[in-house]
């Protein structure tokens, strides 16, 4: 038993193995089928004295099958064979499925089959193809009374449904195992005698010992005939998907071409077969590369680079500072990357103050002044009152040298930030006439505000005011106090 169960699987494994897979469209195929069925169900009001069961065994025969591919999985089945069997008079449990013995038998029963039907096969570009089928048939029933040698005929209409695997064995050679279901629907004629069986009428399908069969067997079709192969490409023209196929190209078992690099090239015919992904192709499957930099057409993002030029892996001139500006064209190809640059590559500098625009963070700063890396001026801004202590000559209202090199000082900050506005305030001791003092006061404030315009800063930018002898700071009793008192005030001024 081990031995036939490893034998069977052995038989399905190779059956299974890879052959093209074959489609049934326009085929003719001859079989045979066999070997087992089984008469099953009882009719409703079958009975003998005996008891209630199936009676009839397990019979053998063999169908002869025509068959005719109508599409590429649906087939049209003609099919004609002899079955036969015995019952078991002596039994008192079902006997469907207990192979039959002729010893004991007290009837014969055997039939001729002829069926038409149809056949719907799953997967038909697989070499293991699932189907279902269903159809009609003629059943001619000869019946054998074994004791007294009389004949009964009867002939019936039966519905059939069924399903199995279809195997392929090559082109011309199929196999399959499966299992048809007959139902008796109707009689057409009968002889048999009233009272058979213990049946009163052996027309009345639910009267009878069984109203159905089961037909488990094996098939072994063979298809006449070759197919064509139009485009040369070994692949028959029932079962090729793609029948155009250029000759020399290679192709899959469904006889469509491969693109291996997928270049639109097929392999075969494709003289590069490892061009990369994108690129574009002459009609030999090779990458063009119009500009000749070595990056294909399809890859190269910039497709007219000039001849001799160096390139990066898209294509593209090199532009080794990163301003925008190909190194060929870069009349300043160091420039620091952020800085902004003309059509040829050379930094902005909106100011001139050395800071390149796009890294100038004071793109505003006036001319002349210094700046830091970011190109803001290094001077800080003016924001407290300034306070001088001016020794004056005699007569003079110029400030001394001191004086001179705070408002140098004090004019750098001034010229970097241009918008900035200032107050010059004369004031004097408590020495001489008031009059006298508020004259002298404003006469140096303004000395003041003509040396600062004098280093460029303009007249609008300042206010000269003296304030003469009002708002003391120290005691004018002694003459440290009175120096202090006697000064001049610079504060910035909100714009």
């Amino acid at each position: 038993m081990n031995r036939t169960i490893t034998a069977t699987m052995i038989l399905v494994l190779v059956l299974s193995v890879s052959v093209m897979a074959l489609e049934w469209n326009g085929r003719f195929g001859v079989g045979l089928r066999g070997p087992l069925f089984s008469p099953i169900i009882k009719g409703s009001e079958f009975k003998k004295s005996s008891g209630t069961y199936e009676p009839f065994m397990m019979g053998l025969g063999g169908n002869l099958e025509l068959k005719y591919g109508l599409t590429k999985n649906l087939v049209m089945g003609l099919s004609g064979g002899y079955w036969y069997t015995y019952d078991a008079p002596d039994a008192t449990d079902d006997q469907s499925f207990k192979l039959f013995k002729k010893e004991g038998a007290a009837t014969k029963l055997k039939t001729i089959p002829i069926d038409l039907t149809g056949q719907l096969y799953f997967l038909p570009q697989s070499n293991v193809q699932p189907y279902l089928l269903a159809g009609i048939g003629l059943d001619i029933v000869s019946i054998e009374d074994l004791e007294s040698n009389e004949q009964f005929s009867s002939k019936e209409i039966s519905g059939k449904i069924g399903t199995g695997f279809n195997f392929w064995i090559g082109e011309k050679l199929a196999f399959d195992i499966g299992a048809k279901f007959s139902y008796i629907f109707a009689n057409l004629s009968n002889d048999v005698d009233s009272g058979w069986l213990e049946i009163d009428d052996y027309s009345q399908i639910k009267m009878r010992p069984f109203v159905a069969t089961l037909e488990p067997g094996i098939g072994l079709t063979y298809f006449f005939g070759t197919s064509k192969d139009t485009d040369k490409d070994k692949v028959k023209d029932k079962y090729d998907q793609c029948p155009n196929t250029p000759l020399g190209a290679i192709v899959d078992q469904y006889g469509c071409p491969l693109d291996s690099d997928k270049d639109g090239v097929y392999d075969g015919i494709d003289q590069c077969p490892n061009t990369p992904q994108n690129a574009l192709v002459d009609i030999t499957g090779c990458p063009l590369d119009s500009d000749k930099d070595g990056v294909f057409d399809g890859i190269d993002k910039c497709p007219d680079t000039p001849p001799a030029i160096t390139v990066d892996a898209a294509g593209c001139p090199l532009d080794s500072d990163g301003d925008g500006v190909a190194d060929y064209k870069d009349k300043q190809p160091d420039t620091p990357k952020g800085a902004k640059v003309d059509i040829d590559g050379v930094a902005l500098d909106s100011d001139n103050d050395g800071v390149p625009d796009g890294l100038d963070k004071c793109p505003d700063s006036p001319a002349g002044i210094k700046v830091d890396l970011f190109g803001c001026p290094v001077a800080k801004p003016f924001t407290a009152k300034i306070t001088l202590n001016i020794n004056y000559a005699p007569n003079s209202v110029e400030p001394d040298d001191a004086a001179k090199s705070a408002l140098d000082s004090l004019a750098i900050s001034l010229k970097a930030y241009p918008n900035l506005k200032i107050e010059i305030k004369g004031f004097t001791d408590a020495l001489g006439s008031a009059r006298t003092n508020l004259k002298i006061s404003q006469a140096r404030a303004e000395a003041i505000q003509k040396y600062l315009q004098a280093q460029g800063i303009a007249a609008d930018r300042m206010t000269a005011s003296g304030y003469g002898e009002s708002e003391f700071i120290d005691t004018n009793d002694t003459p440290e106090g009175r120096a202090k008192n006697r000064r001049i005030e610079i504060v910035p001024v909100e714009r």
